[in-house]
């Protein structure tokens, strides 16, 4: 299934992430068991000098500098990571507002259909919570072109069928079937299956039940975390606001913590 970003899509991603960029850190959560998990499958690349990993869709990238720290402070594996981003914005808030870290991050703008990158330039290709924006198979036969001999492609990602599962999905009127640039399983295993250079696929559910409060929820959904808010009219989406505030008060009238499942996919693929 092709789902190729128009102009206007790429324009109106840009306009999203242009504006939060400056908040998008500090709204998001940030999944540390998969990022783990991820730091632990880069381990089956070691070779002589660092790896070099490339983040495509990264944002700020914030789930590349928490692998590239584990892998090295629980595996000894040295990166050399590149976080590549459609939007400017979000790298130049990401390079201002990450933290310290034991080894450098490049930033470099680029579209996930059209890499500037050469051939066979890199040992891991990763891309959390981004696919949805791209044209699928585009990305991964750029993925695969970039990925050395016997490289990896890591993607994480939600299903439909997981976001309608979330505290978004259930509370937040009309969020799962606004967002339909989700992929489903089925979907996404075909889709790496029709690229010839990659011989293997995996799909791993990453279960992930976190804990958050409704004035942490209300601040991302007031804070447009998710661009599945833009699909909303002003008027539709403070309608829907209210709605989902009277529906958290509901949820958390005797507790003032709320537990969430925010489960996701990781797709694994191996380059001949």
């Amino acid at each position: 299934m092709v789902r190729y970003p128009t102009d206007t899509q790429h324009a109106q991603l840009d306009r999203h992430f242009s504006a939060v960029a400056g908040r998008y850190r500090r709204l998001r959560d940030l999944d540390l068991r998969t990022a783990r998990h991820v730091a632990h499958l880069l381990t089956r690349l070691r070779r002589a000098g660092p790896l070099r990993v490339l983040d495509i869709g990264s944002g700020t990238g914030r789930y590349l500098e928490a692998v590239v720290q584990l892998a090295l402070a629980e595996h000894g594996v040295l990166c050399d990571a590149l976080a590549c981003d459609a939007s400017p914005a979000m790298l130049r808030i990401g390079a201002v507002g990450a933290p310290a870290r034991p080894v450098g991050l490049q930033r470099v703008a680029g579209l996930a259909e059209l890499l500037p990158f050469r051939k066979a330039a890199f040992d891991a290709v990763v891309c959390f919570n981004a696919i949805h924006h791209f044209d699928l198979d585009g990305f991964l036969r750029h993925a695969s072109r970039v990925l050395r001999g016997a490289g990896m492609l890591i993607v994480y990602t939600r299903t439909r069928e997981q976001n309608q599962r979330t505290v978004w999905g259930e509370l937040f009127p009309h969020f799962g079937e606004r967002e339909t640039r989700l992929y489903s399983a089925e979907e996404l295993q075909a889709a790496v299956m029709r690229v010839p250079q990659f011989r293997s696929v995996s799909l791993r559910v990453a279960r992930w039940r976190m804990e958050t409060t409704p004035a942490r929820l209300l601040r991302q959904a007031m804070g447009r975390c998710y661009s599945t808010f833009d699909f909303y009219e002003p008027a539709e989406f403070n309608a829907a606001l209210h709605t989902f505030r009277w529906r958290l008060l509901m949820a958390s009238r005797t507790d003032s913590q709320l537990t969430v499942q925010n489960d996701h996919l990781v797709v694994v693929a191996r380059r001949y």
